[in-house]
């Protein structure tokens, strides 16, 4: 039992030192552990054989188990780490374009495997006058922004929707909803950005019925039919739909 408190306590000491590593970092680390428990488990297969000294066949037992167990628990948290950098966003900590994409595809294959199986709507956002606020304030406080209004969609979103960066300012959410649902999502998303505090928003373009200025997102909505082919027609309906919103005055919902 105290064998496991302690594995526990050195696993969450290791994540978070894992946290800081580059992909490239990740991998160098993974080899070093696979090749240590490659090691430790070449140590136990001798362990029966040869002159062990005064130290009898159960006590190096107990300090290798051990041993291995640490390392194990290292080794898959490297996996975990290296995985979870593979499909996140560096920025912001959302689900990067590739994860979604791969996502996408998926779902809209089960859908469209099994009719029966449940609705499935995208969100396609983008955050108005994004460049304006970054040729004022400069890149990194664009990059906060990015950052903040991640944070908020991620905090409005379900557990089961998926969230990611879909480039640039860009921003997609696939929700396991129908039409209807999906659209009171993404009101709701443009609600609490709009009533989000961003440094610098009085700075920005001033929109339809604004009296100052205020950060904002534009959102289309799409929701699959049965007669898109393929996941690719998903994505440009609710394209259509975030550009018809920009064309409209942008801070508002299309669908």
């Amino acid at each position: 039992m105290v064998t496991g408190i302690v594995v526990e306590e050195r696993s969450r000491e290791g994540f978070a030192e894992l946290a800081g590593l580059s992909r490239g970092e990740l991998e160098r680390e993974l080899l070093r552990s696979r090749e240590e428990v490659r090691i430790l488990k070449e140590r136990l297969d001798s362990l029966l054989t040869g002159n062990h000294g005064d130290r009898s066949v159960a006590e190096i037992l107990r300090e290798t188990a051990f041993q291995q167990a640490i390392l194990i628990a290292e080794l898959r948290e490297k996996e975990e780490a290296l995985q979870k950098l593979v499909i996140t966003d560096g920025l912001t900590g959302l689900y990067n374009h590739r994860y979604f994409q791969q996502r996408l595809k998926e779902e809209f294959q089960r859908r469209r495997r099994y009719i029966t199986h449940g609705d499935l709507s995208l969100i396609m956002i983008d955050i108005d006058n994004f460049k304006y606020y970054n040729d004022t304030h400069g890149h990194p406080a664009g990059d906060r922004v990015l950052q903040k209004v991640a944070d908020v969609l991620l905090a409005n979103a379900r557990h089961s929707d998926i969230v990611a960066r879909y480039g640039g300012e860009e921003f997609a959410v696939l929700c396991h909803d129908g039409l209807a649902d999906a659209v009171c999502a993404a009101e709701r998303f443009r609600r609490e950005i709009e009533a989000a505090e961003f440094p610098g928003q009085a700075r920005q373009p001033l929109l339809e019925g604004q009296t100052e200025g205020s950060l904002t997102i534009c959102l289309g909505v799409a929701a699959l039919a049965a007669w898109m082919k393929d996941p690719g027609e998903l994505v440009t309906r609710a394209d259509d739909k975030l550009y018809q919103a920009k064309r409209e005055g942008r801070n508002r919902v299309v669908y």
